[in-house]
């Protein structure tokens, strides 16, 4: 009797070691909403654009993984940028057969288009480029994502109805600034 006693008393205490550990995982793993206005607020540099080219690297350390996405500027709403084209680092990638993938982290695909909020990279990396590196202020929230086909828009938190009508001029508006345009855009946005 006293075995099947001790069996029970251990399931079930590892019963709630598996309940606390998983709600413990949870409550660390929550992306925290930051406005918009928060957004604009907080970036050094806010455009358009869209990616054209992906590669991953490690950090100068060797101890974590790091994607460079190029992207080609079409507007600037904020910053003083006058490039053509930026680098966009993210967390996470694969290099030949290591792969680092970080939870609430921007993720970005060739042909992703929208609006960039974002600030200075501080990651240091095993590659060199005459390009300017930024980062997305506020990991994925930092990214309004564009859907070509309905001309709508969303990030991780809100829908845009529309490009053109509902987040040009929020971002216009917050900045007191004029779109500036850098290159002409090869997207069809409504």
């Amino acid at each position: 009797m006293k075995k099947k006693s001790t069996y029970s008393t251990l399931l079930l205490k590892f019963s709630l070691l598996l309940v606390f550990l998983s709600s413990y995982h949870l409550a660390f793993s929550q992306l925290i909403p930051i406005s918009l206005e928060q957004r604009i607020d907080n970036s050094s540099q806010i455009f358009e654009g869209e990616v054209i080219s992906k590669r991953s690297y490690w950090d100068e350390n060797k101890t974590h993984i790091y994607t460079v996405n190029v992207v080609n500027i079409y507007k600037v709403f904020k910053g003083v940028s006058t490039q053509k084209q930026i680098e966009i680092v993210t967390m996470g990638g694969i290099v030949g057969d290591m792969m680092e993938e970080v939870s609430h982290s921007l993720q970005l695909n060739v042909g992703d288009a929208g609006v960039f909020t974002a600030i200075a990279n501080t990651a240091k990396l095993n590659a060199r480029s005459s390009l300017t590196r930024l980062k997305a202020y506020a990991g994925a929230q930092g990214f309004i994502k564009y859907d070509l086909k309905t001309g709508t828009a969303k990030d991780s938190f809100n829908t845009y109805s529309s490009v053109s009508k509902d987040v040009y001029p929020k971002i216009t508006t917050r900045t007191k600034s004029s779109i500036k345009t850098v290159q002409k855009s090869t997207l069809k946005i409504n």
